[in-house]
């Protein structure tokens, strides 16, 4: 399935690209009415911005309009479906009236007909089943690869080290309740929340291995989380911002939670924590690329924008991807390096990939 779903994704793309698929703008004020392709107009009669009340930045822009007398709403997010042809609520454009002195605004919608999306949306499809399959006979084929190098701390110690996580988790907890009331959102829209919902999880894994695999990650999960989650998180810009149009999504919390919760699972594997875990994580990651890129055709017309994350993404899933097919072929040692060149993949997509000025792009406020 993961074969036919890839092969499915790229023929859609490419039955796109070479029969017929459309893409263009129209940029209007109100009262003004603009063709797409001559198939329907669309006439605007208000076009209406929605501020956040305590900041002053745009919640939400919408038009709201006519198309062949029918009453329409086009917003970030809500895109008008007719004929073949999407209608997105892409920007607009703010000038000052030279007579009143007050903000003048033309709305710009994209309208885009993707004549490949049929075999884009069941090629999805078929990713995630696919990956879903081979999660699971991963986690039950007997032949998952041991967790090896692990210690359990002395006894002392141990109640020390128990004691310090569970009183990191709790805080964590707090932190993030306390985080999504005061901003009324989900706390994961940047790299300080992605952190902090990591340093959620991790304990709550460390509780799974001991009841599935009866296997200890204590001092692996403590290092994870003392040393590189929340000090990196800590590091990181914590100030509270209110949600982009773009981000106000019911796509929002599946697709950031599965990639968090994948990327922990391939992360803890690398250092010989919950192995039998990997194929779960290859299956959050399938699940996070496909509801990205379902996310990307509602919000920005396209289910793929060749952005630098979602390529590198891409690359990471490919690396995955192979581990899977060819692990029963490999030594101990080359599992091993093969987890750790993903672990890396996924390092770099969160750090350098997704923070660095260089490679500036649709997730750039991520």
């Amino acid at each position: 399935m993961l074969h036919l779903g890839c092969a499915l994704v790229l023929g859609g793309w490419v039955y796109n690209e070479f029969a017929g698929g459309q893409d263009g703008y129209l940029e209007l004020h109100e009262g003004r009415s603009g063709a797409v392709d001559g198939d329907f107009i669309f006439t605007l009669d208000e076009f209406r911005i929605d501020r956040w009340p305590d900041t002053g930045t745009v919640r939400q822009y919408t038009s709201c309009g006519r198309v062949n007398g029918e009453r329409v709403e086009i917003s970030v997010n809500h895109p008008f479906v007719r004929d073949g042809w999407w209608v997105y609520q892409s920007s607009f454009k703010e000038i000052e009236n030279p007579h009143t002195g007050r903000p003048f605004y033309f709305t710009i919608l994209q309208c885009v007909k993707d004549v490949g999306l049929p075999f884009v949306a069941i090629g999805g499809a078929l990713l995630v089943a696919g990956a879903l399959f081979v999660a699971l006979r991963f986690s039950f084929s007997g032949t998952c690869p041991p967790s090896c190098g692990m210690r359990t701390p002395a006894p002392r110690m141990g109640r020390v080290v128990r004691t310090l996580y569970v009183l990191v988790f709790t805080g964590s907890v707090a932190m993030l309740v306390h985080r999504g009331l005061s901003t009324g959102h989900p706390p994961m829209q940047n790299m300080y929340e992605f952190l902090m919902c990591m340093a959620v999880l991790i304990p709550i894994l460390t509780f799974a291995s001991a009841k599935i695999d009866h296997q200890d990650t204590l001092l692996v999960d403590a290092f994870l989380l003392a040393l590189v989650t929340i000090p990196v998180g800590f590091a990181m810009d914590g100030s509270v911002k209110r949600l982009m149009p773009a981000l106000q999504s019911p796509f929002f919390v599946p697709h950031v939670g599965a990639y968090v919760l994948g990327y922990v699972l391939l992360v803890r594997a690398a250092l010989g924590a919950g192995r039998r875990f990997t194929g779960a994580g290859f299956f959050l990651l399938t699940l996070g690329l496909v509801l990205g890129a379902a996310w990307g055709k509602v919000c920005w017309g396209h289910w793929w924008q060749f952005d630098p994350k979602e390529m590198w993404s891409l690359a990471t899933w490919f690396v995955y991807g192979a581990y899977l097919h060819v692990r029963p072929r490999l030594s101990p040692r080359g599992d091993k390096v093969f987890l750790v060149a993903g672990a890396v993949m996924i390092v770099l997509t969160l750090t350098w990939i997704n923070l660095s000025r260089i490679f500036a792009g649709m997730h750039s406020y991520a």
